[in-house]
């Protein structure tokens, strides 16, 4: 039988419980490092009732605060667009599970643009946040046309 010809001991025992115990461990540093950063999610939501708007809303499931400096979106020309959160000078702070807000009316989607002398509309939306990462707003593009024929 083939146990007659393979000798394991204790010490081969230890080893892979040793093995194994460090890969859980490996694995368990790397779930806890991806946990302590900022993820932000951010969703939008089409109600029709009374006027319509789109609901944007930002969640960080992260456990490291996030800080919020823009609202945005891309314009219908290749351009981009955005408003500071809460001011020039002040931002909204996203702690762990927290969330913030955003209504969007049919004419906050077009901007008149001064260059041209011609209204642009908003394409997909975004948030900025401190670190100048754009974390764009899931189904977006799909809610503002939907958002246009209602």
């Amino acid at each position: 039988m083939w146990r007659d010809k393979i000798n394991i001991t204790f010490s081969d025992y230890i080893a892979t419980s040793a093995f194994i115990v460090s890969l859980l461990s490996f694995g368990t540093a790397i779930y806890f490092g991806f946990r302590d950063r900022v993820h932000l999610k951010a969703t939008s939501k089409l109600y029709k009732f009374g006027h319509a708007y789109l609901e944007i809303k930002v969640v960080n499931y992260g456990r490291r605060p996030a800080i919020l400096t823009m609202f945005g979106g891309e314009l219908d020309n290749g351009k981009w667009r955005g408003t500071y959160l809460g001011g020039k000078e002040q931002c909204i702070r996203l702690e762990e599970n927290e969330y913030h807000i955003e209504k969007v009316f049919f004419s906050d989607l077009q901007h008149f643009d001064d260059v041209e002398k011609e209204v642009r509309e908003y394409v997909r939306l975004w948030f900025e946040d401190s670190l100048g990462n754009r974390h764009p707003v899931k189904k977006s593009k799909r809610n503002i046309q939907l958002l246009k024929n209602v």
